[in-house]
């Protein structure tokens, strides 16, 4: 069936794009898990008073933050900015690598946040870290506006293109790569050891490919890493000190290192 709908797909490249997350994701049996133990999980999280109140406050802020920071990506495209002479660009030829970045950014993401919802305390890091990321995005993107490298390939990913952008191609998305912060935060939250190594190498070779691309001048690359472990610090102590501050389990102290699987150092 896949080869027959292949076959009439007028744009072969979307249709590998899908196709590929949904045989590494849907048909991952790395996704099976014990659904009955979640849900009660969830349950006995939710009927606890005031927290359930400060986790739908919190997750309509993460919504919130999420669709204002879509529409001021749109609106940013729209203004006049500085082009930097970037030497490290200067020394490479840009390919297009836009389907192998779209595959290693989209599939690892979705993978985190399948594994890390699981847990009521890991999605309350992760809201925090969402409304983090939209902060610190939209104050870079807007106090340091810049133009696209001269012979940037635009980065196509049907998701975000779709999901967030009204279907357009974002070009002045730069200072700092969302794609790369994003990959590291999650690998940061998310407890799996083995799992938070492969979003961190993914976070790498995804910036990389960025660089190879033009997508990004390669600050933008450079500097994503160290916002990334900002907003995760902050994200830990906010969810520690509004929600988490009389639990044991599953709360975690701020420190990098148990960030990055060392929970002995």
């Amino acid at each position: 069936m896949g080869h027959r709908f292949l076959c009439g797909c007028k744009d072969k490249s979307i249709f590998f794009y899908f196709e590929t997350l949904y045989l590494l994701f849907l048909k991952n049996p790395i996704f099976v898990f014990n659904y009955s133990l979640v849900m009660n999980t969830w349950s006995l999280f939710l009927r606890s008073y005031p927290k359930n109140i400060k986790f739908y406050i919190l997750l309509l802020a993460g919504l919130t933050s999420t669709l204002l920071f879509s529409k001021f990506m749109i609106w940013n495209e729209t203004r006049p900015g500085l082009r930097i002479d970037d030497p490290l660009l200067s020394l490479i030829t840009p390919i297009d690598l836009s389907l192998a970045t779209g595959i290693l950014t989209d599939l690892p993401i979705i993978l985190g946040l399948v594994v890390i919802t699981k847990k009521p305390s890991n999605t309350i890091y992760l809201l925090f870290a969402i409304i983090g990321i939209c902060c610190f995005r939209a104050m870079t993107l807007y106090f340091f506006v810049l133009e696209p490298p001269v012979d940037i390939i635009p980065l196509k990913d049907p998701i975000l293109e779709s999901v967030f952008y009204g279907g357009s191609v974002l070009l002045k998305d730069l200072f700092f790569s969302g794609h790369t912060a994003n990959l590291i935060l999650i690998g940061l939250i998310i407890e799996q050891v083995w799992l938070k190594r492969f979003l961190l190498i993914c976070a790498f070779m995804v910036g990389t490919m960025l660089i190879l691309q033009h997508v990004h001048y390669s600050i933008d690359v450079f500097a994503a890493p160290f916002f990334a472990v900002l907003i995760y610090k902050i994200s830990i102590y906010m969810g520690n000190k509004t929600i988490l501050h009389d639990m044991s389990e599953g709360k975690r102290c701020t420190t990098l290192m148990q960030g990055l699987g060392f929970k002995n150092v």
